[in-house]
C-alpha cells in the first residue's frame, strides 16, 4: 500500500499526519536518542513502511541552529537527563509546519538548565580555548 504524505509528488513531510500512528520519534530519528544529533531520517527509513515511494525525496530544512563553538547532545539530553522530544520541539504531531519552539540561545539554555537543575558550568556546553 502506498501512503505518500502530500498529494505532490515530492511533497513536504507532515508529522501531522503520522499523528495518528501514534509512532515515538525514534522510530524515525534512529539516533535521536544515541548520538549527537538526531539528523533527518534517511530515505530507507521511510519506506519501512512507505514501500512504493520509489526513489523520491523529502524536501527538509533544518530548523534548530547551533553555534559551531557550542556542544550539545541529543544523546546526554534524551537519555541521560530523561527530556522528551517535546521539550525542546515542541508538540509536532499537532504542527502543520513546524516551527522553532526553543530558542538555541545561550540564554535560552541557561534556563533550561537551571529549570531542569542540570549543570551551568562553561565546559559543559564549550570546549574552553576553542
Amino acid at each position: 500500500m502506498f501512503l505518500w504524505a502530500s498529494p505532490q509528488a515530492n511533497g513536504p513531510f507532515s508529522h501531522k499526519m503520522h499523528a495518528p500512528l501514534k509512532m515515538k520519534c525514534v522510530q524515525c530519528h534512529t539516533q535521536a536518542d544515541k548520538a549527537e544529533r538526531a539528523g533527518f531520517p534517511p530515505l530507507a527509513q521511510c519506506k519501512v513502511c512507505h514501500t512504493e515511494m520509489g526513489e523520491r525525496t523529502i524536501p527538509s530544512q533544518r530548523l534548530y541552529e547551533i553555534r559551531d563553538f557550542v556542544v550539545f547532545s541529543h544523546a546526554r539530553h534524551v537519555a541521560a537527563a530523561k527530556l522528551e522530544c517535546a521539550a525542546c520541539h515542541g508538540a509536532v504531531y499537532e504542527q502543520a509546519v513546524l516551527k522553532v519552539e526553543r530558542s538555541t540561545a545561550m540564554k535560552a539554555c541557561m534556563d533550561c538548565h537551571r529549570e531542569h537543575k542540570a549543570t551551568l558550568s562553561c565546559t559543559a556546553c564549550h570546549e574552553l580555548g576553542q
